[in-house]
């Protein structure tokens, strides 16, 4: 019942409860040895009246009624009327003194016994004082008879009477010797019984302060060292096993309800931010926190940088995936451009052998030429419009070449924004595991999930890096296609040059046949020259063609690495 009470108490009232409960035990000990010290003192101080003092107002009256009988026989044996006198006067003061103590004997007498043994000494002595008077009277003379006759009759008769007397007093006095003894007797058993008593009381009070003390501290000490070793496997990163039950109602059963809350709610803050990252880990980035609520404190920081993580990756992702459409888009373009450059020179590479064949006949006969000046003329200003078309198409493939470059390096400036955020990420990363190793062991889990956004960091830089070289070697691709590409433009321009020449000198050819030998080298000297050109342009536009593919095949790679993410 007293532990039950207890246990109900705060730790204070309890330890004061318990104080003054063995206080109380303590006082009802002293309370017991003063009760012991007046009992015990009231009945010495009833021993002393009744039994201490009796027997020596018995023994005072035994002395003084001797000294009386003394006396008597002075006053009856000497004739020396001062020593008669003397012994007179001291035998009437001895004998009033006498009767006072007698006296004072009957108001202590307490028993029937008493009362007859003193009622026998009245008349024993007032038969002596009777008997002592006609002595005295006889006996004090100077007649020398009288004197040996009162001497006889003294040891006759009073003699008896004294003896009797004194006998009998003397039975008074054992009487109370032994109501003393036995009351002594009494006295030291009740002081004994009383130091039992005060003794048991005493160590019944220290054995219950002893196992107050003992159930006070095992219900303190009990769970809090249960809780000591629960927090111990707590702060190793064990945070489902169960926390100690505490049946009390005090401090101590809410400090372990404060840490039961303390250690559902970190739980709940680690699984969660254990799914968000582990689903960033597997590609979803449009997953959010479902327990906001339990981030507060020092733990908004945790929650806020999952969140800014989160947001910039997929921002960084959109960038990217943009940027992929784009690049494939304009290497759809590069590669359009290509096949037409690669159909223009194929066209030119058949109108060049037909030149060739035409020069073949004009050097067979100069007569042929005339015949064909018209028809050179006429396919000089073909050639010439379809020599001008390949050169603007060939302009507008050298301007797609240098928007495609323009793209690469946004999507070269995007990868750095990318590396960025990655070092970012990664510092971050670093300072939470440098926060968790300052935290010791309470911080071993903050030290593994900032050690998984280090890994998840450096996974972004290494894909930013390689996204790089990819980008890097497709924009000095682009940059060769492109000087390719202005050099075809120029040659294309030539082409145009020299098949306006070519016209110009079908005009002439009519005025000027006596030179069409030497014109005919030059323009066989040229045509050659075109033919190498054109050669070289096909083999440019076929390089542009495969790098196009190649360029676009990166970016639907870029586009698939981008698709692997849910993103929001």
């Amino acid at each position: 019942m007293l532990t039950i009470m207890f246990k109900k108490m705060r730790i204070k009232k309890r330890l004061t409860s318990s104080y003054i409960l063995i206080s109380a035990i303590t006082s009802i000990a002293g309370i017991l040895g003063c009760i012991t010290m007046i009992v015990i003192t009231n009945q010495y101080a009833y021993a002393l009246k009744n039994y201490g003092f009796s027997q020596g107002d018995i023994g005072k009256a035994l002395i003084t009624f001797a000294d009386c009988r003394s006396a008597t026989r002075s006053i009856i044996g000497y004739t020396d009327k001062d020593v008669v006198a003397e012994a007179l006067a001291t035998h009437d003061k001895n004998k009033e003194s006498f009767n006072t103590y007698i006296k004072e004997l009957e108001e202590i007498l307490t028993t029937d016994e008493e009362t007859i043994l003193y009622d026998r000494i009245k008349k024993e002595l007032t038969n002596y004082w009777v008997t002592e008077y006609d002595i005295l009277k006889l006996g004090n003379s100077s007649d020398e008879s009288r004197s040996i006759e009162a001497q006889k009759r003294a040891v006759e008769e009073l003699d008896p009477i004294y003896e009797q007397v004194h006998t009998d007093m003397s039975e008074f006095m054992d009487i109370y010797i032994e109501r003393g003894n036995k009351l002594e007797m009494i006295l030291e058993i009740l002081k004994i019984v009383l130091i039992i008593v005060i003794i048991i009381v005493i160590v019944l009070s220290f054995v219950i302060a002893v196992k107050l003390g003992d159930r006070i501290a095992a219900g303190i000490a009990k769970p809090l060292g249960e809780l000591s070793e629960r927090l111990k496997t707590f702060a190793g990163g064990e945070l489902s096993s169960p926390f100690p039950e505490v049946d009390s109602k005090d401090e101590v059963a809410e400090i372990v309800e404060e840490a039961k809350s303390m250690a559902m709610n970190l739980n709940l803050i680690i699984k969660d931010a254990e799914r968000l990252l582990g689903e960033m880990a597997n590609g979803n980035y449009a997953g959010h926190s479902t327990m906001e609520e339990c981030y507060v404190g020092s733990f908004i920081t945790l929650k806020e940088a999952m969140n800014q993580l989160n947001v910039q990756m997929n921002e960084t992702l959109h960038l990217i995936d943009d940027a992929a459409n784009q690049v494939s888009s304009g290497s759809g373009n590069l590669a359009d451009a290509a096949l037409s450059l690669s159909v223009g020179a194929s066209n030119q590479a058949k109108s060049v052998e037909e030149i060739q064949v035409s020069i073949a006949d004009l050097s067979e006969g100069v007569q042929k030429t005339a015949k064909n000046v018209e028809l050179s003329y006429n396919q000089a200003k073909q050639y010439a419009k379809e020599a001008d078309h390949s050169r603007l198409e060939m302009e507008f493939m050298v301007k797609a070449m240098e928007r495609i470059d323009e793209t690469s390096h946004k999507i070269e400036n995007i990868i750095s924004e990318i590396e960025d955020i990655a070092e970012e990420t990664n510092l971050l990363s670093l300072n939470a595991a440098i926060e968790a190793a300052r935290a010791g062991e309470e911080g071993k889990a903050f030290a593994v999930v900032a050690q998984q956004i280090r890994r998840l960091a450096e996974q972004s830089a290494q894909s930013a890096v390689v996204t790089r070289k990819l980008i890097e070697g497709s924009i000095q691709e682009i940059k060769e296609g492109n000087l390719v590409a202005k050099k075809a433009a120029m040659s294309i321009h030539s082409v145009v040059t020299g098949i306006k020449v070519i016209e110009e000198t079908s005009k002439e050819l009519s005025v000027i046949s006596m030179k069409q030998a030497d014109s005919m080298k030059q323009t066989k000297t040229r045509i050659k020259l075109i033919s190498e050109v054109i050669q070289s342009n096909s083999a440019t536009a076929g390089e542009t063609s495969a790098t196009s593919e190649e360029l676009s095949a990166q970016a639907i790679s870029m586009t698939e690495l981008v698709n692997r993410f849910q993103l929001k």
